[in-house]
């Protein structure tokens, strides 16, 4: 018995149009300070030459190509299901986030190469006054953006907002980094400490690229729900005086569209509607808790000493480390 707890997904649920307009409104507004940032980002290095502002500018250029992604991704995801997808098209936010992992590790070698060579040629800065100017105008623009993301990321389940924002976090520490180099490039009158701040600045672009890499990958992996969401549907199945044990829970995400799968052991006397309205009492109640949730239930006659017991996942499996993307999720 199948149902999905949010609805029939051919009709049209305001809430969720109403959040698909949030992300894809989000989305834009990425795009346009990405723009912006990196706009002020390559000013400033125009105008002071220094190569640590160039790769600050490095970074946030691959924030425009990873919001222009986002963009296209939350329209696609949008999408309902086809004859091709009858899942949804949900992942492909996930695809946009390991598209800009891997920018993110392409932008970091064009700035370890740059920093090399001006390591070997060092030049003087000029008019940095001006140049940290702009680039803290930048990182509070940046900054401003990653508080936003975040909350329409976690608010409207999206992975995509959330992965960019992750990004232009680290951006805003890059910067902080940049400025505070590049003030002892000044002060201490080492040209070389430039090209060795951008090197900083690249190996701390390597880590970020990985790790969206590697969360991101998993999750195309289809990785199971929180615990805590499990313990939600857990919760349902043993309050309901009917269920007499279960078994197989089986739990997915996509993007923001989420699976589980259940077999539950009801008396073999009792009608199939009786055995429907059993599964249903439980949809029921864990809609009102968990939303964008499709069911699959599978009712099994209890036998004793063969379906008379309840398995819970970490039963079945032997629990993994813990993850964390969910403290972003």
């Amino acid at each position: 018995m199948t149902g999905p707890i949010s609805g029939d997904s051919t009709t049209p649920d305001p809430p969720a149009q109403r959040r698909r307009a949030a992300r894809a409104r989000a989305a834009r507004i990425s795009l346009i300070g990405a723009a912006a940032v990196v706009a002020l980002k390559l000013i400033a290095w125009a105008t002071t030459g220094s190569v640590s502002f160039l790769s600050d500018a490095a970074e946030s250029f691959v924030n425009v190509a990873s919001a222009l992604t986002l963009i296209a991704a939350v329209r696609l995801a949008a999408l309902p299901p086809d004859y091709d997808h009858p899942y949804g098209h949900q992942k492909a936010e996930i695809l946009s986030s390991v598209f800009e992992g891997a920018m993110i590790l392409l932008a970091a070698g064009a700035i370890l190469w740059s920093a090399g060579q001006r390591m070997w040629r060092p030049e003087p800065l000029e008019q940095v006054g001006l140049g940290m100017l702009l680039i803290l105008g930048a990182t509070v623009l940046n900054a401003l953006l990653v508080a936003y993301l975040l909350r329409q990321g976690r608010q409207h389940a999206s992975p995509g907002l959330i992965a960019n924002a992750r990004h232009l976090r680290t951006d805003v520490w890059t910067s902080a980094g940049v400025l505070v180099g590049v003030a002892l490039v000044v002060w201490t009158g080492w040209e070389r400490l430039d090209p060795i701040v951008a090197i900083v600045v690249a190996l701390n672009i390597v880590r970020e690229g990985v790790n969206v890499l590697t969360t991101n990958l998993s999750r195309l992996l289809d990785e199971r729900l929180p615990e805590a969401e499990e313990r939600v549907i857990l919760d349902a199945l043993e309050a309901h005086p009917a269920v007499r044990g279960y078994h197989r829970l089986r739990t997915r995400s996509a993007g923001r569209a989420r699976f589980a799968e259940v077999d539950l052991f009801v008396d073999p006397d009792i009608s199939v509607r009786d055995a429907h309205e059993v599964a249903a009492a439980i949809e029921d109640q864990v809609h009102g808790q968990l939303d964008e949730l499709i069911t699959t239930l599978h009712v099994e006659p209890y036998v004793a000493g063969v379906r008379d017991g309840s398995r819970t996942p970490r039963d079945e499996y032997p629990p993994g480390p813990s993850r964390a993307s969910d403290s972003d999720s």
